[in-house]
């Protein structure tokens, strides 16, 4: 039954969808409000649908119905609530649903808010829109293919193929596969509605620009439309940041921005649309670049459905980590990215000789002339992105296997076009609110130009910068800091609301300060041994067996257990052990780093990174590792640490190797990991602590088993409370070994069968108890005698400024809103 209503909701919001944009597109042509009123019902009921359809997803989605494939494919019974949630937009038709439903809302306020010579076209193009992403979730069979994949489908219709299907087509399973270990975080639940909220208003710019283009009504749209835009570009700039600080605190590599396809291909959109923002201003301004406004906001939803195509299409799942995998949508994304692009671009050459011309040319120092310099180098930093990202694709045309550019391409050819963007953005300031020549120009600018100067110098003086590139990068990104800064504060004093521009033009000097800073003077933490030996091989000192000269430096720092080592002269670091958290992920370990100032001064602190076993590709005979970084922030500097390696991970890889090493054997008599180890005697009472190897065994109590399942012929049965702690960890597990004596033929016979070590191969058998002192005997089986030593390698990091990234962010984002609120007033004023 929820099978089938599912779909029905589905394919009726689908249905409605289509209506409405019929009516729409006939009240566009017509005005007539009949059809206004009548496409507004059908829009409403298409939401109605969908939300209903979204309700039954969730709900399967909660009460773990495996028989859906959507449910077994992203949860699992022990998932916490809010990932459960979450996994309703974890999968590529949730998020589907998920975007179409803020598309409806945000249609919603369309059709109160906007101007009755727009919304009709607004919104005939907004609900084409609904018609192709709905698409994608609909399942309607066509012939022997199927238009987009159904969230309600079920597993026998998602794996036919499958063999334990084929012979139980309703077989349910016990558990799901689970949600992917990496995205068990907070910030991963909210950054991926945020991110479609943005992908949602972006397409309002782009439905404001085709219905100018289809009324020929060139200059009034960009009112209306600016406050959607700065809508989308502060959800999109806040999706961006909250991917980055996700990725900066839960991977291992260290920063907040890897050049990912996905991750560039989010970004491009924001800077189109932040392009096309500024050529909105000047054309509210000014009555030029209408040109300019259109098709930024045609590029930027271009670019939105470009990223939508590039993620779920599986043509970049060798070459990004964030790829969904491709569910035979492909086809169906082709056809939706070229419609929009088709249907925007061919409107936009139509109608391109009506498109009004500027009698004049703007002149050098005119606020038009820089600000469209500016959105154009924004446009050619997203166009290098694009470029490099698609590179994957174009590759092909070329080589097999194309793999994407390195790091260093996108830093080469985006860092000098962003310096050049932070000098426009100080000239755009000075000349948007004061119409100025040359020599007032330089009159105003001779305050920020001896000031960023000055600050500058200071700069590279206290951070030792050698480097010719990052001292002009110092001067542009101080310079853009400084010069908004001062126009920011003027503005103040007439009008606060009119320093949005400003302050995000601050926030973009702090920005790239920030960058620089974090990623030019990260400083590995290690012990005075291990810096000795790094000056030693890049001094060139140090050879290997063969006399060859070694060049690679130590960047690890490794302790052991309890005995603290000095890093940098600064802090007293401590291996205090770890923790085994089960119930958050099998297998995680959760260490505990002490941090104590060197001097004996300040305050201490504890880091807890974890690692844990990747489950979904990992085995008895192989274990993958991840790892979850910790990170102490402070105001000007992080301490950002991660494990490496550990005792406990060895061992682990230890037993599988010894797994796979027996599993590949022939002979069927091979003796067993358990069997080939060392079998050890102890005897303890109650209360008492033994260990063998890397184990504590402490007896908590025994006593008499009244076990039904025991045979009728036993004498006694004696149970014990045995609490086991590994070395190192402050975690304890029970076992509870049985000894029994029962007869048979005449004759006692004992029963004491191995109990396993939790975690670990090795056995407790309770062999026997000595009634006149109390004590018991255990035999320890597949344990090692020798003491391991317990040590940790870590990756540990001081990395100063990261801190005024986020700033920076942070600022962007308030001059975006501050925009949002002044423009969003303006417009309320004239309605």
């Amino acid at each position: 039954m929820i099978k089938f209503f599912g779909e029905l909701f589905v394919n009726a919001a689908f249905l409605f969808a289509i209506l409405a944009a019929i009516g729409y597109f006939l009240y566009a042509r017509s005005e007539e409000d009949r059809y206004f009123k009548i496409s507004n019902w059908l829009f409403g009921l298409q939401g109605i649908f969908l939300l209903a359809a979204s309700g039954l997803l969730v709900y399967i989605i909660l009460t773990h119905q495996f028989n859906f494939y959507y449910v077994y494919n992203y949860t699992s019974s022990d998932l916490q609530l809010k990932y459960l949630i979450s996994a309703f937009w974890g999968g590529q038709e949730g998020s589907f649903m998920l975007w179409v439903l803020f598309s409806i809302l945000i249609g919603l306020g369309l059709m109160k808010w906007t101007r009755e010579a727009y919304r009709g076209p607004v919104l005939f193009f907004l609900t084409l829109t609904h018609i192709f992403i709905l698409s994608m979730v609909s399942g309607i069979p066509l012939g022997d293919a199927t238009l987009g994949a159904s969230p309600f489908r079920t597993l026998a219709e998602a794996m036919p193929n499958a063999p334990f299907l084929q012979s139980n087509p309703d077989f349910v399973p016990q558990d799901g596969k689970g949600l992917n270990d990496l995205l068990k975080s907070p910030w991963m639940m909210i950054h991926p509605p945020i991110l479609f909220l943005g992908f949602s208003m972006m397409a309002v710019p782009y439905c404001f620009a085709m219905a100018a283009l289809w009324k020929r009504k060139y200059n009034e749209w960009v009112g209306p439309a600016l406050p959607w835009t700065l809508g989308a570009n502060v959800a999109l700039l806040t999706a961006i940041f909250l991917g980055g600080y996700w990725a900066y605190v839960t991977l291992s590599f260290g920063g907040y921005w890897a050049w990912d396809p996905v991750e560039n291909a989010s970004f491009v959109p924001w800077l189109l649309g932040t392009a096309g923002i500024h050529t909105m201003i000047i054309q509210r301004k000014s009555s030029t670049s209408q040109k300019a406004s259109i098709i930024f906001a045609i590029l930027a939803y271009v670019a939105i459905v470009y990223e939508t195509f590039l993620t779920r299409s599986g043509i970049l799942s060798d070459a990004s980590v964030h790829s969904f995998v491709d569910l035979g949508l492909y086809n169906q994304l082709v056809i939706f990215m070229l419609a929009v692009t088709g249907i925007g671009l061919g409107l936009f050459f139509y109608r391109y000789k009506e498109l009004p011309r500027q009698n004049k040319e703007s002149k050098l120092l005119s606020r038009e002339f820089m600000t469209f310099a500016g959105a154009m180098m924004l446009f050619l930093i997203g166009l290098v992105i694009i470029l490099g990202t698609s590179s994957p694709i174009i590759g092909r045309l070329f080589v097999e296997n194309p793999t994407p550019p390195e790091v260093s391409f996108y830093n080469d050819w985006t860092m000098p076009m962003a310096m050049m963007t932070a000098i426009l953005t100080v000239f755009g300031q000075y000349l948007f609110w004061k119409r100025q020549d040359a020599e007032s120009l330089a009159r105003d600018l001779t305050l920020p130009v001896a000031l960023t100067c000055v600050v500058t110098l200071a700069s590279i003086i206290i951070g030792e910068v050698r480097n010719i590139y990052y001292m002009v990068y110092l001067l542009t990104a101080w310079f853009a800091l400084i010069g908004n800064a001062i126009i920011m504060i003027r503005l103040i004093g007439k009008n606060p609301m009119l320093i949005g521009g400003a302050l995000s033009h601050v926030g973009f000097g702090v920005l790239l300060l920030g960058i620089l800073a974090s990623s030019a003077y990260n400083n590995h933490l290690l012990d005075p041994a291990t810096r000795q030996y790094n000056a030693a091989i890049k001094s060139g000192n140090v050879t290997d067996e063969q006399g060859f000269r070694k060049t690679q430096t130590v960047d690890f720092l490794e302790l052991k257990l309890n005995e603290p080592k000095v890093v940098n002269d600064k802090y007293r670091v401590t291996y205090e052990g770890y923790t085994l958290k089960d119930q958050a992920r099998p297998g995680q370990q959760e260490y505990r780093i002490k941090f104590e100032p060197a001097d004996g001064e300040g305050r201490q602190f504890t880091l807890n990174p974890q690692v844990y076993p990747m489950l979904a590709s990992s085995s008895a005979q192989n274990i993958e590792w991840s790892v979850d970084p910790d990170v102490r922030t402070g105001l000007l500097s992080d301490i950002y640490l991660y494990v490496s390696g550990s005792s406990y991970v060895q061992q682990k890889n230890e037993e599988a190797e010894e797994r796979a090493r027996q599993r590949r054997q022939v002979e069927p008599a091979a003796a067993s990991l358990q069997d080939s180890a060392k079998t050890h005697k102890i005897e303890i009472a109650r209360g008492e602590t033994a260990s063998v190897g890397p184990f504590d065994f402490t007896l908590k109590e025994y006593s008499q088993e009244t076990d039904e399942s025991l045979q009728d012929s036993t004498v006694i049965a004696v149970r014990a409370n045995i609490e086991v702690t590994q070395r190192g960890s402050d975690s304890s597990a029970s076992v509870y070994p049985l000894f029994s004596i029962y007869q048979k033929d005449g004759k006692n016979w004992s029963y004491a069968p191995p109990t396993g070590i939790p975690g670990h191969s090795g056995t407790v058998q309770f062999s026997s108890v000595d009634p006149s002192t109390g004590k018991v005997e255990l035999t320890i089986r597949g344990v090692d005698k020798e003491v391991q030593e317990q040590w940790v390698l870590l990756v540990a990091e001081e990395k100063p400024f990261i801190s005024i990234v986020w700033l920076g962010t942070f600022l962007l984002m308030g001059g975006f809103s501050i925009s949002i609120f002044r423009h969003w007033g303006r417009e309320r004023k004239k309605g």
